[in-house]
């Protein structure tokens, strides 16, 4: 699966509109009302999406880290070269207006 700062965010947006759905507060009893509220915090999340996107993220940090590394390399060696035709077929597929075959939709 190709991890991309859209799909981080598709899935922090998810997981914050289960929040919100999930947000129902239950009635607290006059005993508790009156007595001073201390700070808390409660997780309803499933841990396991909470983790998976954390490592979800760390990987895409490293893997950015190194092709960021890779191509300054190339740049100062003078052997860094890109096609422009490569470079506007993906930015249309990107877009949708070109199919993985090349086709205009």
């Amino acid at each position: 699966m190709k991890v991309t700062n859209s799909t981080i965010q598709n899935e922090i947006a998810n997981l914050r509109n289960e929040a919100l759905e999930k947000n129902v507060r239950p009635e607290v009893s006059a005993e508790k009302a009156s007595a001073p509220a201390a700070d808390r915090v409660e997780l309803s999340l499933d841990r396991a999406r909470i983790e998976r996107l954390t490592n979800a993220l760390a990987a895409t940090e490293s893997m950015n880290t190194e092709k960021i590394e890779s191509i300054k390399s190339r740049i100062a060696d003078g052997t860094y070269n890109v096609s422009g035709q490569d470079v506007a077929e993906k930015m249309l597929r990107s877009m949708g207006i070109l199919t993985s075959r090349g086709d205009e939709q």
